[in-house]
């Protein structure tokens, strides 16, 4: 799952003149993150969210290790997911956390995965024990 957090936007709606199309000194903000979140469907396992920014490195994480955050943090020039960045999560996150789990648990390791099919999704991930399905098209937005 997959969300945009515009957390500077101003409000689609304000108490101004029809005839202003937005209020006087504000522009909105299009600054944003995305957030790319996934779990187990019992919600026992939560694997660790991806967050894209567009900076690697903003200042007020200057001095922060963001290997240690409790996220995976990935940055590109838009905050958006990409088919690199999915990868990228797919097999240094999604996979260890599945297999980890697993092993705990004493499971086979067998997992459906279920994916909206958003371009970022549309790319050939190859693993033995998971399987691949995506959702009908436009049933998983917003």
């Amino acid at each position: 799952m997959r969300h945009h957090l515009y957390w500077k936007k101003l409000p689609s709606r304000t108490f101004i003149s029809k005839n202003q199309r937005r209020a006087q000194g504000f522009k909105p903000s299009k600054e944003r993150l995305t957030l790319h979140v996934c779990s187990d469907l019992s919600g026992s396992l939560m694997i660790k969210s991806m967050i894209i920014n567009r900076s690697s490195n903003p200042r007020v994480m200057k001095n922060i290790n963001k290997t240690r955050l409790p996220v995976f943090w990935r940055s590109n020039k838009k905050a958006w997911i990409t088919q690199d960045l999915f990868k990228d999560w797919f097999y240094n996150c999604f996979i260890p956390a599945v297999e980890t789990y697993t092993m705990e648990k004493i499971l086979y390791f067998k997992v459906l995965l279920v994916l909206d099919n958003a371009g970022c999704h549309n790319i050939e991930l190859g693993h033995p024990n998971v399987k691949i399905v995506f959702f009908p098209p436009l049933t998983a937005r917003h």
